[in-house]
C-alpha cells in the first residue's frame, strides 16, 4: 500500500471529487485539522478490510456459557507455562 495521503479538512471539503478518485489508489486519506488527524476517507477495498477485521475481534463469552472441557482447561492452566 502507498504512503497515506494527509489532507487538511478545508482542502478535503473543497476538492472532494478529486480525493474521491485518489482514494482508490491511496487506500486511505487522512483528514487533518490543525495538524491533528480528525478522520479518514477509506476506499471501498480498505473499508471491506476494516469491516472484516472488526468481525474477527474478540468475542465475550460468559463463564456460564462455557462447556466443561474448556472450563477444565482454564482451571488447570498454570501461569507462565505454555499449553500442550
Amino acid at each position: 500500500m502507498a504512503q497515506v495521503l494527509r489532507v487538511p479538512a478545508t482542502e478535503f471539503a473543497r476538492k472532494f471529487t478529486t480525493f474521491r478518485e485518489q482514494v482508490q489508489t491511496a487506500g486511505v486519506i487522512e483528514v487533518t485539522a490543525h495538524n491533528r488527524t480528525i478522520g479518514a476517507f477509506l476506499s471501498a477495498a480498505e473499508l471491506e478490510h476494516y469491516q472484516n477485521m472488526k468481525k474477527r475481534e474478540r468475542e465475550v463469552i460468559r463463564v456460564s456459557e462455557m462447556d466443561d472441557e474448556t472450563m477444565a482447561l482454564i482451571m488447570g492452566a498454570e501461569y507462565g507455562k505454555v499449553s500442550e
